[in-house]
């Protein structure tokens, strides 16, 4: 019996209900709105939560994409970010899910991704140990 995994959108939703998400995508995909230096980037990570300092007041997870005002260098920018554009999603701890078939192929190439590759752990101790995994989305 085969089930359905779950959407980049119900995982991102998940992981943010707990606690953070952080979201590894191509800025070179179409619909990234990201500032210019990162947009010719086939790996970039940004980080999402609701209880963040500063906060995200506009974070928004919708059927299209991620929507926020982040901040890049103390500068704000609004950025959106495609489903289409996002390969991995995980905790700071590697909770998450990577969907092999969206990563980039000159990352595999290099080495720079696998499937199943971990997410660095938080700078801070985790609250509670947790064992780190990935779940393999196709």
């Amino acid at each position: 019996m085969s089930t359905t995994p779950p959407s980049k959108k119900e995982v991102m939703l998940a992981l943010l209900e707990r606690a953070e998400a952080r979201v590894h995508l191509d800025a070179r995909r179409d619909g990234v709105r990201l500032p210019d230096r990162f947009c010719a980037d086939g790996h970039v990570r940004l980080d999402y939560g609701y209880h963040f300092t500063p906060p995200i007041p506009d974070l928004t997870i919708d059927d299209d994409g991620i929507h926020a005002t982040l901040s890049f260098n103390r500068q704000s920018f609004g950025t959106f970010v495609p489903w289409s554009a996002i390969y991995l999603i995980a905790d700071f701890d590697g909770n998450g899910a990577v969907w092999q078939d969206d990563i980039p192929a000159d990352l595999l190439d290099k080495g720079d991704m696998s499937p199943t590759a971990e997410v660095p752990p938080k700078p801070d101790p985790p609250k509670k140990p947790r064992p780190s995994h990935l779940k393999l989305v196709k």
